[in-house]
């Protein structure tokens, strides 16, 4: 399956950014620094939002060195993503841009159960997940509606998660904020047809667990129940070893935009999972993607069970804990 989608670009690239004004929401680390890497090399101009003007300025500095020609530019602003006032601002500095991609998000400290986390913690959750998402993309399309429409799409590039479709005790204010994530990018895609077949391409990608300050910072607070079901149980170096690095991430997401995926799945546990609930969502190969819904109607069948049985267990293991204290 890489060999055609390696060839299919070669012949049709559907995500060509030589020279186009690439909007990196969530860019100064993580999953968003690792695409401003790897569109620079490809020829992008790159405008990076996030919160912390420091960790702005080192990744732009990273960037840069990654550019191809001295034309490029690069630019980095602080801004809260979670305030539309701020976003609107910001945007309203340069020409509408060509590409906007969404990555900020994450949940450092707001993994645990339900009955354990704070309303604050729900509250952040959302902002830093969906917030940050949907008022950048609506500022990006009241500046495309007033401006003339580009020879080839503007594209949206939006970043939900595999929790999306796997729900997790642990993640009960993460989960909701991916899903929203997805709904909002079935709801675009169809939504900006209002303006032309070909105004705008909606893409969402569903990366898991990669290597990150954030990650880490999560497995501190992560449940032992958490870790096990997901498979993070494991000491930082075994982690290094197994879980992929965003870069790594940030290519098969890029690989998926420049054969025209709209949806990406960036491992295969996660592509069983998005076709076992695509619904009504767009699919790349149909008769593949309807074939691994099939498999994977089975396979999570089998892993909801255990799962349920793992979680019964651990809650009797603290009812009698808790008994004896």
């Amino acid at each position: 399956m890489k060999l055609d989608i390696l060839s299919l670009v070669g012949s049709n690239n559907k995500f060509n950014v030589e020279g186009k004004l690439v909007v990196v929401a969530g860019g100064s680390k993580g999953l968003g620094k690792a695409m401003a890497l790897e569109l620079a090399a490809k020829g992008a101009n790159l405008l990076m939002l996030a919160r912390s003007a420091d960790t702005l300025r080192i990744a732009r500095q990273e960037v840069q060195a990654a550019c191809i020609s001295s034309k490029q530019i690069v630019d980095a602003i602080a801004v809260d993503l979670a305030r539309p006032e701020e976003v609107h601002r910001v945007l309203h500095r340069y020409h509408p841009p060509d590409i906007l991609i969404c990555t900020a998000g994450g949940t450092p400290d707001q993994v645990g159960f339900l009955a354990d986390i704070s309303p604050q913690a729900i509250t952040s959750c959302m902002e830093l997940n969906y917030y940050t998402t949907i008022f950048i993309v609506q500022s990006c399309l009241r500046l495309w509606l007033k401006a003339p429409q580009t020879p080839s799409p503007r594209h949206i590039v939006l970043t939900s998660s595999t929790a999306a479709f796997l729900g997790l005790p642990g993640y009960g204010a993460y989960t909701p904020a991916k899903v929203a994530i997805r709904a909002l990018a079935d709801t675009l895609r169809q939504e900006l047809f209002l303006y032309g077949k070909d105004a705008f391409r909606v893409h969402c990608s569903f990366p898991g667990t990669f290597m990150s300050t954030s990650f880490l910072e999560e497995q501190e607070n992560k449940p032992g129940l958490l870790k096990a079901l997901e498979g993070t149980d494991h000491t930082r170096l075994e982690l290094e070893q197994r879980v992929p690095s965003p870069r790594t991430v940030a290519q098969s997401i890029i690989r998926g935009l420049e054969v025209g995926k709209e949806y990406i799945a960036v491992d295969f546990q996660t592509e069983l999972l998005l076709n076992n609930m695509r619904g009504p969502s767009p699919r790349f190969w149909a008769v593949w993607d309807f074939l691994l819904g099939v498999v994977a109607a089975v396979v999570f069948w089998w892993f909801r069970r255990g799962s349920d049985r793992r979680t019964m267990r651990e809650g009797q293991s603290r009812r009698v804990r808790d008994s004896r204290v």
